[in-house]
């Protein structure tokens, strides 16, 4: 027998599991798809037969609307499911149909994530049919390889670049819908949501974040990050006085061109991505913690950052922070100023303190590629490291969202 295939061996165990979870999750995506196109399709033989859910005297105007209302409660009934939630899939699965029928041929064959899938359903239901086919081949790439969260960005930034209307008349249209809602849970808790313009939440984010992580580092907390941000959050809306307001800082991208007011393209806020050019030229005007970049029209590339009174190694982070804004791993969105600032090559082996062997890493990947098998290695100039895992699999970290 092959000593590589040796199921004795605890190798040889963990590559057969990874293998046997990767099957069922792809075959998990493929039923996800094969359950929602079930599901379309009955709602469809629904509208088009509303005599198989309304009885004949009760065929009226509105028949189709009853027998759709039918159908779907008939579909709960049966799946164990809430009937926004039918609705929800059902929609997923008419979307990708007609809007994007190379991504959803790629998630009936279970190369697409349910939770891709949905993201695109819900970002190209605003689109004009004339951009419907640019937005699925562009996306096909993405929707089978990122992770819900860089997929999502990415999706986010290909809307704004191929959607017909001006980004500040869409924004202008999408505040009047903000609002501010809450639901009870168990134990005497709840959640507390609000819909805002994405700079508000930026900014309002990077407050609770920085007065949090001032906390956090106090030798004598005791609290999680997760904790102080939610008793930060408190004190804000109740007035209390507990804690300071430190200064924020976000990253402002804005493309050469569009700044010389030659294109169109968004300007990029950092943790948000695209926003529009008159709410980026406010908060550069209001906001002198907005670090501001010029970048390159045709590569993304950051061309040139502006100077700031800080000592080398604060320049240094926050020039990290700016062109690589979250954590290095693949899939992990924990900002970049919250992480530590790793050296891939570490200083004891001849590693450098520069940009290129320098790179922000939550204190959970910065644990585990030196306290487990999961290494990292940095690439030539100018191209993406690439984590190797215990077993084997290469990833390249996931490019900035300039």
């Amino acid at each position: 027998m092959d000593t590589l295939l040796d199921p004795a061996l605890a190798e040889t165990r963990v590559l057969f599991g990874i293998a046997e979870a990767e099957v069922a999750q792809r075959a998990q995506w493929r039923s996800s798809a094969a359950a929602f196109a079930a599901i379309d399709d009955v709602l469809r033989e629904a509208a088009a037969h509303p005599e198989v859910f309304v009885d004949e005297q009760m065929l009226r105007g509105d028949a189709v609307e009853l027998a759709v209302r039918a159908a779907v409660a008939d579909l709960a009934v049966r799946l164990n499911l809430a009937e926004a939630t039918v609705r929800a899939h059902r929609h997923i699965a008419s979307t990708l149909r007609a809007r994007m029928p190379s991504l959803w041929h790629w998630f009936l064959d279970g190369e697409v994530s349910t939770q891709n899938a949905r993201e695109a359903a819900s970002i190209v239901v605003d689109l004009p049919e004339a951009a419907w086919a640019a937005f699925d081949t562009q996306l096909i790439d993405a929707a089978r390889t990122l992770a819900p969260a860089r997929f999502a960005a990415r999706a986010r930034a290909l809307r704004e670049r191929l959607h017909p209307l001006p980004a500040v008349d869409r924004h202008e249209r999408a505040v009047t819908q903000r609002r501010v809602f809450t639901e009870h849970d168990r134990d005497g808790m709840g959640w507390f949501s609000a819909y805002l313009p994405s700079e508000t939440i930026a900014l309002a984010t990077a407050r609770l974040d920085a007065a949090a992580f001032a906390l956090f580092r106090e030798a004598d907390e005791t609290r999680t990050m997760s904790q102080l941000r939610a008793d930060v959050l408190t004190d804000f809306l109740l007035g209390g006085d507990a804690t300071a307001k430190p200064g924020i800082a976000l990253a402002l991208t804005i493309p050469v061109l569009t700044l010389l007011g030659h294109s169109d393209e968004p300007a990029l806020l950092e943790g948000v991505g695209p926003i529009d050019l008159d709410t980026a030229r406010r908060l550069a005007v209001e906001s002198p913690s907005l670090t501001r970049l010029l970048t390159d029209p045709v590569t993304g590339a950051v061309l040139q950052l502006d100077p700031h009174q800080y000592r080398l190694t604060a320049a240094l982070k926050r020039w990290l922070c700016v062109t690589q804004p979250t954590c290095d791993f693949p899939g992990c969105g924990r900002r970049a100023v919250n992480c530590d600032l790793d050296h891939t090559v570490a200083r004891a082996e001849g590693g450098t303190s520069t940009a290129h062997n320098l790179a922000p890493r939550c204190r959970l990947h910065h644990t585990l590629k030196h306290q487990t098998r999961w290494k990292v290695e940095s690439g030539p100039a100018h191209a993406r490291p690439v984590w190797t895992s215990p077993t084997g699999y290469q990833r390249t970290t996931d490019p900035p969202p300039f």
